[in-house]
């Protein structure tokens, strides 16, 4: 972390306090936790990142984007805000400029699995399936527990039976992933079966109550008997 002065110290407290709240998905005291650290020591890189993370995690795009790009600006050797960033741009349909910094970054480290995977989502999302693949398995032999890795090869897989083997592997790495519990759930309701799909949708309610995506899934399913 870049240094802090020693009379304003006390604003890394808020900020740990910001990344505690975020973990247990406070998302609206993890704000203003950050935002605290932030009013001390303006445009510190890492209390940007953070701000970000939380609003990412709320899924404002927009503005975890400024963020990020904010803390690039004070710390241009931030690998970390770099790729945020490109996942930002990701989520906000800006593949062209996610791919460039994915590719700007893989110049300096091609052993970061995380980057491999990032590139192929955009390239993925570009049309581009052949690269995509290839920038997937790089992602697998390098850093394979990435849960939304393995929701992206099962994106790409027509048998929905391999589909589902996939997408049990990211939810056995990460349990709480929403992506991956509803395309679990989607599965299934192609294949008629109710029940399973049913549970997958009641895992992720116990989770994400109100969440606009589930309930539009979880009206697919219909009423047990």
């Amino acid at each position: 972390m870049r240094e802090v002065p020693k009379s304003k110290q006390y604003a890394i407290g808020w900020y740990n306090e910001g990344i505690a709240h975020l973990g247990i998905r406070d998302y609206e005291e993890a704000l203003s936790f950050m935002d605290r650290a932030l009013g001390i020591v303006p445009n510190h890189p890492d209390f940007l990142i953070g701000k970000g993370d939380v609003l990412y995690a709320m899924e404002r795009y927009d503005e975890a984007f400024e963020n990020f790009r904010n803390a690039i600006r004070e710390e241009p050797e931030n690998r970390s805000a770099w790729l945020k960033a490109g996942l930002c741009l990701l989520k906000l349909n800006k593949f062209v400029d996610a791919l460039e910094i994915f590719e700007y970054l893989l110049k300096g480290d091609a052993y970061d699995g995380e980057l491999w995977f990032a590139r192929g989502v955009a390239l993925l999302n570009l049309g581009q399936k052949e690269e995509a693949l290839e920038s997937f398995r790089n992602a697998r032999r390098l850093k394979p527990d990435q849960p939304a890795l393995w929701h992206a090869l099962a994106s790409l897989e027509e048998d929905h039976g391999e589909a589902i083997e996939l997408l049990k592997r990211g939810h056995s790495i990460d349990p709480t992933n929403l992506d991956i519990m509803l395309a679990l759930a989607g599965r299934f309701l192609v294949l008629g079966l109710t029940e399973e799909a049913r549970l997958w949708c009641s895992r992720a309610e116990a989770l994400y109550s109100g969440n606009r995506r589930l309930e539009e899934v979880a009206r697919r399913c219909p009423p047990a008997i």
